[in-house]
């Protein structure tokens, strides 16, 4: 037998050929596989956050036009409570008018010799009346200032 290049390189081809060719189809075949596998994977981990962003976005939409719902009640609330305020203003004045007018007549009654009796309890109602709108407009302005803090609060978020 006569061995010849040809022949061994034949010989070689058909044993150690086959078995690198078997393997290297196998490596193909497990690489794209598992190329594939992650690629699958990747899809739907990014799908998932896509999902996720935006169910995010939408509860961040939802929260903003909540908070502005909120804010046009402030707004609201902040122009009754200036016109409250304004009022409660008026009535202390009026009331510290007749206050002084109640006590000009009371002096005036004294120097007389007369017992002023009756203008004293309406002295005393007006003092009480006088207290209570001191009270309202202390707790009016509280109100209007809380009101005006949350309206801050909401404007630098926006």
């Amino acid at each position: 037998m006569r061995l010849t290049v040809s022949t061994v390189l034949h010989h070689v081809w058909s044993e150690f050929g086959l078995v690198d060719l078997v393997i290297t189809v196998t490596l193909i075949i497990f690489t794209t596989w598992k190329w594939k596998r992650e690629k699958s994977e990747l899809l739907k981990t990014n799908a998932h956050l896509t999902e996720e962003s935006l169910q995010s976005q939408r509860a961040r939409d939802d929260a903003f036009a909540a908070l502005m719902v909120v804010k046009d009640e402030l707004l609201n609330q902040r122009r009754r409570l200036q016109a409250q305020l304004e009022e409660v203003e008026q009535e202390r004045e009026e009331n510290k008018q007749k206050l002084q007018s109640v006590e000009k007549e009371i002096t005036k009654q004294e120097i007389l010799f007369n017992k002023p009796g009756e203008l004293l309890r309406e002295k005393e109602n007006l003092l009480r009346d006088q207290w209570k709108l001191d009270q309202t407009k202390k707790d009016t302005e509280k109100q209007l200032l809380s009101s005006e803090r949350l309206l801050e609060l909401i404007e630098a978020i926006e």
